[in-house]
């Protein structure tokens, strides 16, 4: 599974039984727009700094970077404000979900393609396309993430990055134990503590700004 990206594998759990992210998911899109900002500085695409994108100068994204930061790509490129709380209102917005939709249909046709997911149109007049995991990617998925948190030290940034995700967004697969994600995340509590460790602090500083940018809905 080190083929998926932290984005995909993200993607895969929080989608799991519904096919989809909505526009209501609040902390599911805030934690996948973390990752991808982060997929894309990582990339060159884009800088962070005062609450707000930088978007690099070169007018088409470079072809080796993932199909499904194309369209977060272009639509960074039109609008007028760059600052990270309008980006996130047009990816969590209450009217529409054009741009979450496109970035989350990019994201799916992908993993479909690779043979991680099956796409499905659900209804004759239903315009949204659903993605469900096939039945051994979580399973598998689950396992790495387990070997890599729990039996490895230290704990590596990016394993530590897509458990913070699925921790803040109540999207940690089923099959981890109540006792494996208790000792998991007190093993990245103690990470995150670390001095040396300041690129997951970093990661998960963001991932918390990002959050508290989307609005919430009463249960």
């Amino acid at each position: 599974m080190t083929d998926i990206s932290i984005v995909e594998s993200f993607f895969l759990c929080a989608v799991q039984g519904k096919g989809k992210i909505f526009g209501h998911d609040d902390s599911k899109i805030a934690c996948l727009l973390s990752a991808v900002f982060e997929e894309m500085i990582k990339s060159g695409l884009v800088e962070i700094g005062a609450g707000k994108l930088h978007v690099a100068r070169q007018q088409e994204i470079p072809a080796d970077c993932r199909p499904y930061l194309t369209p977060v790509f272009n639509h960074l490129k039109e609008v007028e404000s760059l600052e990270l709380k309008h980006i996130m209102q047009d990816y969590n917005s209450g009217w529409s979900d054009r741009h979450l939709n496109a970035l989350t249909t990019a994201i799916g046709t992908g993993l479909a393609d690779s043979g991680f997911a099956t796409k499905a149109k659900l209804g004759l007049f239903n315009s949204r396309v659903y993605f469900m995991p096939c039945k051994t990617v979580i399973p598998s998925l689950s396992a790495e993430l387990l070997v890599n948190l729990l039996y490895q030290t230290p704990v590596s940034a990016e394993g530590g990055f897509l458990w913070l995700l699925l921790e803040k967004s109540g999207c940690i697969p089923k099959e981890f134990s109540e006792q494996q994600r208790h000792d998991i995340s007190d093993k990245i509590t103690s990470a995150l503590q670390d001095k040396k460790e300041q690129e997951l602090a970093r990661l998960n500083t963001f991932t918390d700004q990002l959050l508290s940018m989307v609005k919430h809905y009463p249960v």
